[in-house]
């Protein structure tokens, strides 16, 4: 039962079977963001990353039924390999959760080394406006880990 009010701190947390650089690295390397990032079937044509602070990225992709969606921010901080903060703008997007919405988001990716070949992930999303904004970015960010274990496992 929801007591009606909205959700505005959306959390995920994962164990990866890799080394935390090189879990950093998917985050912050063109090159290796197009090839995991996104839903599990949706296909990122283009990905630009400028890693500083103050430094901008773009992430487009498009989706199974042809939508073109487009993420992009700014980094606020970097703390290699452990933490990155960045802006997520909300920019009446054509993904669940984002139309007729304009907004700046917050996503904090924080990141720990437990071991040998694992790192733990925690991924927040925060100010997030509205019920339905929060439960798009759910599944988004949900099926992205996902699609991220999947390609670490596979290299």
């Amino acid at each position: 039962m929801s007591d009606g009010l909205i959700k505005e701190r959306l959390m995920v947390k994962r164990i990866l079977s890799a080394e935390i650089e090189t879990v950093f690295e998917a985050w912050t390397r063109p090159e290796v963001i197009s090839q995991w990032f996104g839903p599990e079937g949706f296909e990122v044509s283009k990905s630009d990353i400028d890693l500083s602070v103050g430094g901008k990225y773009l992430i487009e992709m498009h989706s199974p039924d042809g939508n073109s969606i487009k993420h992009f921010g700014e980094y606020l901080e970097i703390a290699h390999p452990n933490r990155l903060i960045f802006t997520w703008e909300l920019d009446n997007q054509q993904c669940q959760g984002s139309e007729q919405l304009t907004t700046t988001t917050i996503v904090t990716i924080n990141l720990m080394a437990i071991g040998r070949n694992k790192t733990e992930l925690n991924l927040l999303h925060e100010k997030l406006p509205t019920q339905q904004a929060y439960d798009g970015h759910q599944f988004g960010w949900v099926s992205s880990l996902d699609c991220l274990e999947q390609f670490l496992s596979s290299n």
